[in-house]
């Protein structure tokens, strides 16, 4: 754990150790603890004593407030300008509370993720660092339940990582960032111009079979062109293999000093639960043991909503990589045609 980066998971258990004891004295509502993010940002963490609930209000311009500023929120959590309910406390505060129900882990995480943004800035630039970070938060609730992987999700964004670097190393440039859409859960992992690809990943034996989740993920007619499939077999390895977090690092050396690139990809790993400092949380090693190439077209092995009677749909099945064989193509001819509709993106 990096300094700084764990502090208010840090504080509100020791203050959650304080409300359960009992043991506290004085009128207050609040067991609080206080910390200076820089020379004009308090940050105060609380703990209400009529129900343990926890708050973090951090301080700011009265402007603000007196302007009606609102900040971006979604379910689980409140966000208002507020006093300090505290005696001895005096000034405007943003006040971010934990509503009934929200779980502790997601609470404490995005608390954790504001103190590192807003550390060591000034208050005349809260108001932007701090919308600009709850923004991401939003997003990220718009598209995810829970801030912790699955083991198939994180099989997912390895292979989808990996061939992300991949279109570094031949070639692509940033441009290969924007074209990865597999944090925004649209219909395929990466959408060139007139061409999509999408990605399967698995670490079982053979025969190799991956999931399919719906009708429409190997529906070339939605493609916008050519649609080809990337398939990738991993295998566990503690001593030799790869994290997520060493793929997304490669990827950041390479794009380091592209401002926009850099940013873009922060925000993508981000949404798909990858940011700093919990991708460190999943261990998992593996190399790719094998990678293959397929082109979708007529009579690949597939079902598509076009073919289903009426009423049917969310369909999800197993497709054997063997039954694609005769639709493969050359690891070169894949680059090739990658390369030539990413440039056509451009053009």
């Amino acid at each position: 754990m990096t300094e700084n980066v764990m502090w208010a998971r840090e504080i509100f258990t020791a203050l959650d150790q304080e409300y359960h004891l009992k043991n506290w004295s004085g009128h207050d509502p609040l067991l609080s603890r206080q910390m200076k993010l820089s020379q004009e940002i308090l940050a105060v963490f609380a703990v209400r004593k009529i129900d343990g609930r926890h708050v973090l209000y951090l301080q700011c311009n009265p402007e603000d407030a007196a302007k009606g500023h609102k900040y971006p929120a979604w379910k689980g959590i409140s966000i208002e300008f507020s006093g300090f309910g505290n005696s001895g406390m005096d000034g405007c505060f943003v006040r971010i509370e934990q509503c009934e129900g929200s779980a502790d882990e997601v609470y404490l995480a995005v608390c954790d993720d504001l103190c590192v943004c807003l550390k060591g800035t000034d208050r005349e630039n809260l108001r932007k660092k701090l919308s600009s970070a709850l923004e991401r938060w939003r997003r990220f609730f718009s598209l995810r339940d829970s801030i912790k992987l699955t083991r198939e999700e994180q099989l997912g964004l390895f292979g989808e990582l990996w061939l992300l670097r991949s279109m570094l190393l031949n070639g692509l440039g940033q441009q290969a960032i924007a074209c990865w859409k597999g944090p925004y859960h649209e219909v395929f992992d990466y959408s060139l111009s007139n061409m999509s690809i999408e990605v399967k990943t698995t670490a079982s034996k053979m025969p190799y079979k991956v999931y399919i989740s719906n009708e429409m993920q190997l529906d070339d007619r939605l493609a916008g062109g050519k649609l080809a499939l990337c398939f990738i077999a991993l295998q566990p390895n503690d001593f030799s293999g790869e994290t997520l977090e060493d793929i997304v690092k490669g990827i950041e050396d390479y794009i380091q000093g592209e401002e926009a690139a850099c940013s873009l990809f922060k925000d993508k790993i981000f949404g798909c639960g990858l940011g700093s400092p919990y991708i460190g949380n999943y261990t998992a090693r593996y190399i790719v043991k094998e990678h293959a190439f397929f082109n979708i077209a007529e009579g690949f092995p597939r079902i598509l909503s076009g073919n289903l009677p009426n009423g049917l749909g969310d369909i999800s099945y197993s497709l054997e990589i063997s039954a694609c064989a005769s639709y493969g193509i050359s690891e070169q001819e894949f680059w090739q045609t990658v390369k030539l509709h990413s440039k056509e993106a451009t053009a």
